[in-house]
């Protein structure tokens, strides 16, 4: 699933975390089948844009993108010309990257998930831990303000995640989230991902950029902005594989 899919998945599954809301509101699960729907379907295809700013150096990568259900998703980049052709391939809790230069697939290990995915301040894990909400964390409250909820969850004992606590924020109108921030197990606050340009794409309402900025570096951050995207799309069959992956 490509970054942005990741996210918006997210949103379900911390709705599906949290527990009902008063009587007269939806439920949790309400809100995860609508999100669900709106913001998954069963496959999609987009192109996408990914700059990167840090200290030393600025990136940008123009992208493609290919995902279907939750657990199988392609990124390919396209340019610039020294970096076309590289690609990202996770199914399930696995990630394969491509390096043309060399014609060589390299499965990433457990030790290196922790690392920048593509030098930005994603990491290998962010591509395949987000749908784990659900399984891993637990609410530890569900309010509303105004016109959106906020949600707060932290990891279930011994859960193999990294953050103590996210805190999200989830507009109603859509629905779609409109920042999460990430702590660590002393409550200290890491990163912040903030989604903005809210378009409706085949009657879905959705952000199409997300800004990730790492706390400690206020100066820095990862922008991923869509340009195109289309959901329920066929996808041949070979896409989600290794032979996928030299497209």
């Amino acid at each position: 699933m490509s970054t942005m899919s990741k996210a918006l998945t997210l949103l379900g599954a911390l709705l599906l975390a949290a527990p009902a809301l008063a009587q007269d509101g939806p439920t949790a699960r309400e809100l995860l089948d609508g999100t669900d729907d709106m913001h998954r379907g069963s496959s999609s295809h987009g192109t996408v844009t990914m700059n990167v700013k840090t200290k030393r150096w600025t990136r940008s990568m123009s992208m493609e993108s290919w995902s279907e259900g939750e657990e199988k998703s392609l990124i390919v980049i396209r340019s610039p010309a020294k970096e076309a052709g590289m690609a990202t391939l996770m199914v399930d809790d696995n990630i394969w990257n491509y390096m043309p230069k060399v014609d060589r697939t390299m499965k990433v290990p457990g030790s290196l998930m922790g690392g920048s995915w593509m030098g930005s301040h994603f990491t290998n894990d962010d591509l395949v831990k987000e749908t784990d909400i659900r399984k891993h964390y637990t609410c530890l409250s569900f309010s509303e303000d105004n016109n959106a909820y906020v949600v707060t969850v932290r990891p279930k004992p011994n859960a193999p995640v990294v953050w103590g606590k996210v805190v999200s924020k989830v507009i109603k109108d859509g629905p779609y989230m409109l920042w999460s921030r990430y702590y660590d197990e002393r409550g200290k606050l890491k990163r912040t991902m903030t989604f903005k340009k809210v378009r409706t794409v085949q009657g879905r309402k959705l952000p199409t950029r997300i800004e990730l900025q790492p706390a400690d570096a206020p100066s820095e951050r990862t922008v991923v902005a869509y340009h195109k995207i289309k959901f329920d799309v066929p996808i041949a069959a070979d896409t989600f594989t290794l032979r996928g992956l030299k497209r």
